[in-house]
């Protein structure tokens, strides 16, 4: 069963599987929206069409949205408190688990199955109602049309984690998974992670996460 990972960020949303890794603008825009002499100029941008069972229109989206200059239409999924009860955030991580699945055959001839994992800033992550949020929107199976053509893609499982354990896990093991840094089980860790909106830091400190020194 393959892995899905996503970091569906305030700015910027970062998707990798066996097959590719993307990193694409965490807003999209609505078809109504999108004049018609822009999309003959932009025929040629990494744009697509995107839909769902669970809403009735239309949706651009793709790594050239910005190019568009249209800031004033595009649906932006950067919010503070709900953010992950919100439509926005549900159409993007539906486009997003779309756009991974389209890399698979067996997404288009009957339905992939997958493991999710996606991080969360601390403060989420210690919110049960946030958790209990994001994996309403990530479980189950997903129908997603890009450009007229459907995937299919069952997520069996969602492991979430804390965002700054990822960062962590990256300079203490090597790509096989062993530790190349033992240093780091001992040491004060500082990690800054300087978003789209928020500048996040946070400790940790024997192996774990201080909830002061944050």
């Amino acid at each position: 069963m393959d892995i899905f990972s996503l970091d569906l960020g305030n700015k910027q949303t970062k998707l990798k599987s066996s097959k590719a890794e993307y990193v694409l603008p965490s807003r999209y825009l609505n078809q109504a929206d999108m004049p018609m002499s822009v999309g003959n100029s932009t025929m040629n941008n990494d744009l697509h069409t995107y839909s769902v069972p669970f809403s009735d229109d239309k949706y651009v989206w793709g790594r050239d949205i910005d190019r568009l200059h249209l800031d004033e239409y595009l649906a932006d999924t950067i919010m503070y408190g709900a953010r992950y009860n919100s439509e926005a955030f549900k159409l993007l991580a539906n486009f997003a688990l779309g756009l991974l699945a389209s890399d698979f055959k067996a997404a288009k001839d009957q339905v992939l199955e997958v493991v999710v994992t996606a991080g969360l800033p601390t403060g989420d992550y210690a919110d049960q109602g946030q958790l209990k949020a994001l994996l309403k929107v990530l479980e189950g199976q997903h129908q997603v049309t890009i450009d007229d053509k459907i995937v299919t893609v069952r997520v069996r499982k969602v492991y979430i984690l804390p965002q700054p354990i990822g960062t962590l896990y990256n300079e203490l093991l090597d790509d096989e998974g062993f530790i190349q840094n033992k240093n780091l089980l001992d040491e004060k860790v500082g990690i800054v992670d300087v978003g789209g909106g928020t500048i996040l830091i946070d400790t940790i400190l024997n192996f774990e996460l201080s909830g002061k020194n944050r």
